[in-house]
């Protein structure tokens, strides 16, 4: 940043002393071509101006009121000195006793014939520039001429100064640029710090301190969103981990302890053997199951192939109380009506099967089930014992299960699975009393259109 404000000011200085040049140029001759023209003027004025070559030729020296000083008020040395002869019609030049004599050329005799009119331009007489005119006069023509010394000299202090001024501008650019640009990255090298410090020591719980609301800030605070998701993301890695690790240890343990017994059943009765069987197969079931949870509340959903499609929630919620009625023999009593939504069929057919599932669990043998659909929202009502107010805000965390479901089967995933899939779909679930005793469970999704 630093080397480019220099680089910008240096260009922009070099633009200026090319303009300032051409401009201080431009003006400075315009102003000697109009002090020439006057003086073409003046002389113009003169009396017995018919008779001027005449006049200069006869006498230089004693007719000094045809000389520069005397017509111009000048002085014939410097600046301010004028130079000044008279071209004929034939070409012949006359002038007066001066330091310098004026070039004649074509244009010049041209003029004096009166076939051209004045002209002004610049020519270089014994290494000294001259700015001259040549206008006609009577009989003849007039050439005028003064120095470019002063010209030139001006323009070259009008550069050095440019120059001087434009190269401090230069340094206190550069200067400035590092300022601006050090104090604009501070906070990019804190970032960098942190960065470095949370890829060396793993610390997520890291955060930058925001305190702009620039590009940088913006930044910074999408960097603490990322360490703050990143902290969630691996304390709930670890939560499942460790949990999961919990909840496989104990069929775990159970599964070999019955392989063990069978191993050493030759003596055993075939009644025993048949038990320890079976629950060598509930064990194995059971892992299954948890297992099969688990992956699925693990997985990635943008890793998943299936593409959300517009879904009848109330013809899927069927075809799941359907198969459940098949399955278990109890009675579900379905009440809905036509509703539709964006989702990914298979994973809301697992959400709507866990709360049936879930109901069924708790539901009494011979009690019913209520399964209501009405717009979005899915309701699964059971007659259990219902759920208390201090496990309501849990009941769809990940493992847990109430004090008074510790002794049924189950991994406590059900649930978080339910939840998982609905706010996938950018829904919600929610857990309410019912009326006369048990639970109401369910969620809601937006309507596909709305």
């Amino acid at each position: 940043m630093a080397l480019i404000s220099a680089a910008a000011v240096a260009v922009v200085v070099v633009v200026a002393v090319v303009l300032g040049q051409v401009v201080a140029r431009r003006e400075l001759m315009r102003e000697i071509d109009e002090s020439l023209s006057d003086r073409v003027a003046a002389i113009g004025r003169f009396p017995d101006n018919d008779r001027i070559g005449d006049l200069i030729s006869r006498d230089p020296g004693r007719n000094r009121r045809f000389g520069p000083e005397s017509i111009f008020g000048r002085a014939d040395t410097g600046f301010d000195a004028l130079f000044f002869q008279y071209v004929d019609e034939a070409g012949r030049t006359i002038a007066p006793d001066q330091p310098l004599v004026l070039p004649i050329a074509d244009l010049d005799t041209a003029v004096a014939r009166g076939t051209h009119p004045a002209v002004l331009r610049t020519v270089s007489v014994e290494d000294e520039r001259l700015r001259m005119i040549t206008a006609p006069v009577p009989g003849g023509a007039i050439q005028v001429a003064r120095s470019l010394q002063e010209v030139d000299d001006t323009l070259a202090g009008v550069t050095g100064t440019l120059t001087i001024a434009g190269g401090l501008g230069v340094l206190l650019a550069g200067l400035l640029g590092l300022v601006v640009a050090r104090s604009a990255l501070r906070p990019v090298d804190r970032l960098t710090e942190t960065v470095e410090h949370v890829a060396e020591t793993k610390e997520l719980a890291a955060r930058i301190d925001v305190v702009r609301d620039d590009e940088v800030g913006r930044l910074a605070r999408s960097f603490n969103a990322m360490l703050e998701a990143l902290e969630q993301s691996r304390v709930q890695q670890q939560r499942l981990v460790r949990d999961a690790g919990h909840e496989l240890r104990t069929p775990l343990t159970a599964l070999r302890t019955n392989i063990e017994l069978l191993a050493r059943a030759d003596s055993l009765p075939a009644d025993q053997r048949r038990e320890l069987l079976d629950a060598a197969t509930f064990e194995l079931r059971e892992l299954s199951d948890l297992t099969a949870e688990l992956v699925d509340l693990a997985a990635d959903p943008d890793a998943v192939t299936e593409v959300t499609e517009t879904v009848r929630l109330d013809e899927l919620v069927e075809r799941v109380v359907d198969r459940f009625r098949r399955r278990t023999g109890r009675v579900i009593d379905l009440t809905s009506e036509p509703a539709t939504v964006s989702a990914r069929s298979s994973w809301l057919e697992r959400a709507v099967g866990n709360l049936i599932d879930n109901a069924h669990k708790w539901s009494p043998d011979g009690a019913s089930i209520a399964v209501t659909v009405a717009g979005g929202r899915v309701t699964v009502s059971d007659r259990g014992p219902g759920v208390d107010a201090a496990d309501k805000e849990r009941v769809f965390d990940r493992f847990y299960r109430a004090p008074g479901a510790r002794t049924t089967t189950g991994s406590g995933l059900g649930l978080a699975i339910v939840k998982k899939v609905v706010e996938e779909h950018g829904g919600s679930v929610f857990v309410a009393d019912r009326a006369g005793g048990g639970a109401e469970v369910g969620f809601e999704l937006p309507i596909a259109g709305a």
